[in-house]
């Protein structure tokens, strides 16, 4: 390795390191890099003056010389985030950390041409609101599966089929754009948090009127053929299931949905001011409405055969939530684990996914940023 290669990989060491931890004092990095004082000076000295750190002050309290703190710019850039969700969407300028900017929500309506369009006027917009930011790139998340072309091969929510949504995207966009489905974007969002660090094979489950999942191995979201692995919404819940064409929601989804959940507890006789969500049913059976409550055990009966078949398949060793069990996780996840004890070989901790209702943008963040080239395409006009 040449000095200029030396100098790049320390570099990228330093930035990679600021970007994760945040800010530290010039002798830490040393300490923590194993990098001679002499070399951490003269690559801290260049990257402030690229503008890819920013000095943050001086530690006193270094125990002997003080030291000058850096820290990664996450103002380098922005990025243009959107979650297309079943009943909103909702579209973030953040910063290269994830730091929100700006924020435009719109609500979802229409048939699927009108939607379509819609989201374009909508992102445009954005677009031409943050003329004044440096927007790198577009991450898009979508409550449908995504090929590795960008096209999203069905969207039930929007009765998309085939839509070729990234390349639509790059047409009107100079900047990098990527484009995954809204489950895969969650569990990416957990992969990359460092509070799963501990755990190689995560699973979240996503419920909204759709039902997704996103399965993690190794830190890497598994696509399976033509990005549709994790459709757990499609798994057949009986055998009658097999002569029913499942062109939209798929079978479990069909039952177990948000909304199909409303048309269950109305079919069951609550009317529609006692449960206009299916939120309010959880809230109903937590406040031990015994409609509610055999209604709800009847839902979580079902997702625990599910989850059954998912532990046999993938033997997960975490589950987490994310949309309505998220909301509801500490009702709901003691009720699901011991439905699932003693019938698998292993229970996998329980968990709501990090970040909420956020979570999939925060998911949009990581693919844009690798879609623009990470940290190392920060560097790649600079020979530092």
């Amino acid at each position: 390795m040449g000095v200029s290669e030396l100098s790049r990989h320390n570099s990228l060491r330093i930035l990679r390191f600021l970007f994760a931890q945040g800010p530290a004092s010039r002798i830490s990095l040393g300490k923590e890099l194993k990098l001679a004082p002499a070399t951490v000076n003269r690559l801290c000295a260049r990257l402030l003056q690229e503008g890819l750190l920013v000095d943050r002050g001086i530690n006193e309290n270094t125990g002997g010389r003080p030291s000058m703190v850096v820290d990664f710019n996450a103002a380098r850039g922005c990025l243009l985030v959107a979650d297309i969700a079943d009943h909103r969407t909702v579209i973030r300028l953040i910063d290269l950390r994830g730091a929100m900017l700006r924020e435009w929500i719109h609500p979802t309506e229409g048939d699927a041409s009108v939607r379509y369009h819609q989201f374009f006027e909508h992102i445009e917009h954005a677009w031409n609101e943050a003329a004044d930011h440096q927007v790198i790139a577009i991450g898009v998340s979508v409550p449908g599966p995504v090929n590795d072309d960008g096209i999203v091969l069905f969207a039930p929510a929007f009765n998309w089929k085939m839509v070729p949504l990234k390349a639509d995207l790059e047409s009107r966009f100079t900047v990098p754009i990527a484009v995954e489905n809204d489950a895969n974007l969650i569990a990416i969002a957990q992969a990359r948090d460092s509070h799963w660090d501990s755990y190689r094979s995560l699973f979240v489950l996503a419920v909204f009127d759709g039902i997704g999942s996103g399965i993690i191995e190794n830190r890497s979201i598994w696509r399976g053929a033509v990005g549709a692995a994790g459709q757990v919404g499609r798994l057949l819940m009986g055998s009658s299931s097999l002569v029913n064409d499942y062109s939209g929601y798929g079978d479990l989804e069909s039952h177990l949905g948000a909304s199909s959940m409303v048309r269950r507890a109305l079919d069951a006789g609550l009317n529609v001011a006692e449960v206009p969500d299916a939120d309010a049913i959880f809230r109903l059976a937590q406040n031990v409405d015994s409609r509610a409550v055999e209604l709800v055990d009847g839902f979580l009966d079902d997702f625990a055969l599910a989850l059954v078949n998912v532990c046999a398949l993938l033997a997960p060793e975490v589950i987490l939530f994310a949309g309505l069990f998220d909301r509801w996780s500490e009702y709901v996840l003691p009720r699901l684990q011991s439905r699932l004890e003693d019938h698998v070989v292993h229970v996998p901790l329980l968990a709501p996914v990090h970040g909420g209702d956020t979570a999939a943008l925060l998911g949009a963040r990581w693919i844009a940023f690798d879609a623009a080239g990470g940290i190392e395409a920060l560097l790649h006009h600079h020979d530092v």
